[in-house]
């Protein structure tokens, strides 16, 4: 988890992020699969994160960073098999300005079938927040 923790008040926030690989502060090749905006709830002492999924069907898997660096899954999931999107929403106790994550994939290539387990960083753009309503 990161120190740099982005501070809001109760509500519901667009956010710009980016998928960044790993180690390097470059793009993941996720960043093709999900969206660069994340939609974050307050209500009282927890946050809420929405990611949006672009081929529900490739990412076979998606969890995130807890406080005590264990990877957690979605508490909900809502699928749009016509649009091969998939909403995955997530509990938090903070919005980390960068967020360690983990991705199961399974891509068909040239008739073979490739599947991996990685992790990857959301980076959130605290500049970018905007109230929802």
């Amino acid at each position: 988890m990161s120190e740099n923790i982005i501070q809001i008040e109760e509500g519901k926030y667009a956010i710009g992020l980016q998928a960044l690989k790993k180690d390097v502060d470059e793009p993941s090749a996720m960043a093709n699969y999900l969206s660069q905006m994340a939609v974050v709830t307050k209500q009282e002492s927890y946050f809420t994160l929405s990611l949006l999924l672009q081929s529900q069907q490739t990412i076979t898997g998606f969890q995130i960073e807890d406080e005590d660096g264990a990877f957690v899954e979605a508490i909900e999931r809502q699928i749009d098999n016509g649009m091969d999107r998939r909403y995955e929403m997530f509990e938090m106790k903070q919005l980390p300005a960068i967020l360690n994550a983990r991705v199961q994939y399974e891509v068909e290539h040239e008739g073979k079938s490739f599947s991996g387990d990685e992790i990857l960083r959301l980076s959130f753009m605290e500049d970018s927040l905007k109230p929802l309503e």
